[in-house]
């Protein structure tokens, strides 16, 4: 029997059909729900719903031991998983990252849709325990009367930040979601220079986005997108991300090898 189940994954900003393994621990789902809805693992309650369109739950935890398996919490096909997140502060962030972040990823690989579930939108349309009509119901997401000027605030606000940068600026991106390989690692410090400021219509046609060349291979493509070059450099060199996770400043280039060590360290 497979472990793979296709859920409905809902957060206060975010909601989509996602498949999930049930052989995973809730640490691990933890670090896979962090780029889909925003929130930090450990800023995360996991509730489980008995159905989708049910307000019976119950909360998923290992009882302080997050190595606990999914499959322990009788998870079925098509019900309902909430991600909570615990501290409010951060609510901003995430919808900025659902509106902003979100596109720069998925259009970075390609397109590259691999293992999500894809649905016709005509089949979708006609089911009616779906998110999208739990959303219509919550008045979530583009179905939030006050969702469009949220959106524009933030698409606003990082507009702004961007005429504080020039090309060729040293700079740090302070971007947490930087591991492709599932190890949750969110510390790694990137470094480079601005070389593109402006829109790319190849990701949408509203925010202004920052082109870096970095330092280290840690970014997703080689300063083009879908074909289209915006400046050049070396393959996983280049990164674009919104004005808000960049800052410039004093930032030299790391010599990991150099001779010049302090005196203090080992």
């Amino acid at each position: 029997m497979t472990s793979m189940i296709n859920v409905f994954i809902t957060s206060p900003l975010t909601s989509s059909e996602r498949k999930i393994d049930l052989n995973s621990t809730v640490n691990q789902f933890k670090k896979k729900m962090e780029p889909i809805t925003g929130i930090p693992p450990q800023n995360q309650k996991i509730w489980l719903y008995v159905t989708a369109d049910s307000n019976k739950r119950f909360e998923i935890t290992g009882g302080g031991d997050d190595d606990s398996k999914l499959s322990n919490f009788q998870i079925t096909p098509y019900t309902r998983i909430h991600i909570e997140d615990t501290d409010p502060d951060e609510a901003s962030q995430q919808l900025e990252k659902e509106l902003l972040e979100s596109e720069s990823d998925t259009n970075n690989n390609g397109g590259n849709t691999d293992g999500l579930y894809v649905l016709e939108e005509s089949e979708y349309d006609k089911m009616s325990n779906t998110v999208r009509k739990w959303k219509q119901d919550q008045k979530l997401g583009r179905f939030d009367p006050e969702f469009n000027s949220k959106k524009n605030e933030i698409i606003e606000k990082n507009n702004k930040k961007s005429e504080l940068f020039k090309i060729n600026d040293r700079c740090i991106i302070n971007s947490g979601n930087v591991s492709e390989n599932g190890d949750g690692k969110t510390d790694i410090k990137r470094l480079g220079e601005i070389k593109y400021i402006g829109k790319i219509p190849e990701i949408d046609s509203e925010n202004i986005w920052i082109g870096v060349e970095l330092d280290e291979p840690l970014g997703k493509n080689d300063g083009s997108i879908k074909g289209v070059r915006y400046f050049q450099c070396e393959k996983n060199y280049g990164s674009f991300v919104k004005p808000s996770v960049v800052e410039v400043g004093d930032f030299p280039k790391e010599d990991l090898f150099g001779s010049d060590m302090d005196e203090d360290e080992l």
